[in-house]
């Protein structure tokens, strides 16, 4: 295992065992859950999910594995059927984007300017479109009538009883053994080469394309902050920079079905297990690969 795989290993463990532990002491402080309840209210309402996920919605904005592990322990507890846990994670999908894109803000804008702030536009519009679409399905599937009054009452008592610290150490252990299996496979799989393969041979394909196309999508699978800086140094060598931005979003789908899966999969594998882990990942990164593609679509017309 490579330096790049230990490092990324080591803080996927890390940030999913303080969150844990975190989604451990929010259960245990009363206050504090039902205000935060009460934020993400909202986003209940317009899905027709129970009334207690909008807490585990609201802990996306701030840690996405401790919201995912909040509906995994509401689920497991027959708090949340398996539809209303697949539609509740795709909608924090949004909010867990949301917090990833704050580390790169400083690089769009640093590096493409003002095209660098619409990328990052499309990359939320993405995001957005993606919770308003779940919270559609979510609501059409759902025949229970909320009782928006008592939701912060509801929320204490489900998601208080959901976990304790024998609970939450178990937890624990399970998603570290199973993101370390999963890392550890995909790293053997770089070892033998598989990850080379895959990119001599997308560079072969892409060899039809234009010749800076090609070369910012195959950059852009490699690593998407590498992208962003040959993107601007495109847009200050005298290329459009909404042609660019057309290009990035070619990059963002082909980046999003290679490299992402490969990224996500000890993530998903790990909270969620084998089933639905692969599930809700293949259906999220489907999703927002083909929204990508119709806002492609949209500004090749304009």
């Amino acid at each position: 295992m490579n330096i790049y795989e230990l490092h990324y290993l080591a803080f996927t463990i890390l940030g999913i065992t303080l969150g844990v532990l975190t989604m451990y002491y929010i259960m245990n402080r009363r206050a504090v859950m039902m205000y935060i309840g009460r934020l993400g209210q909202w986003i209940t309402t317009l899905s027709g999910l129970p009334s207690y996920c909008s807490l585990p919605f609201m802990v996306s904005f701030v840690s996405p594995s401790t919201a995912s592990s909040m509906l995994v322990t509401m689920y497991k507890d027959s708090k949340l059927t398996r539809r209303e846990l697949y539609i509740a994670s795709l909608i924090n999908a949004f909010p867990a984007l949301l917090s990833h894109l704050r580390t790169l803000i400083p690089v769009l804008l640093s590096t493409m300017d003002m095209y660098g702030l619409l990328y990052l536009l499309i990359l939320m519009t993405i995001g957005f479109i993606q919770m308003i679409i779940f919270a559609v399905l979510g609501r059409r599937g759902s025949s229970e009538h909320k009782n928006i009054d008592s939701a912060a009452k509801h929320t204490e008592q489900v998601v208080g009883s959901s976990l304790n610290l024998r609970r939450a150490l178990k937890l624990i252990m399970r998603i570290v053994l199973v993101t370390s299996i999963t890392s550890v496979v995909f790293a053997v799989l770089e070892v033998l080469g598989f990850n080379n393969y895959i990119n001599d041979y997308l560079s072969h394909e892409f060899n039809v394309l234009n010749p800076y196309l090609a070369s910012l999508i195959v950059t852009y699978i490699i690593s998407d902050n590498a992208a962003f800086a040959a993107a601007g140094t495109l847009i200050n060598e005298g290329f459009n920079g909404i042609l660019v931005v057309k290009w990035l979003l070619i990059g963002y789908v082909a980046s999003s079905l290679i490299r992402g899966i490969r990224h996500n999969a000890p993530y998903y594998l790990g909270i969620y297990g084998l089933r639905d882990g692969i599930t809700i990942m293949l259906i999220s990164t489907l999703t927002r690969a083909l929204l990508a593609l119709l806002i492609l679509g949209i500004l090749y017309l304009i």
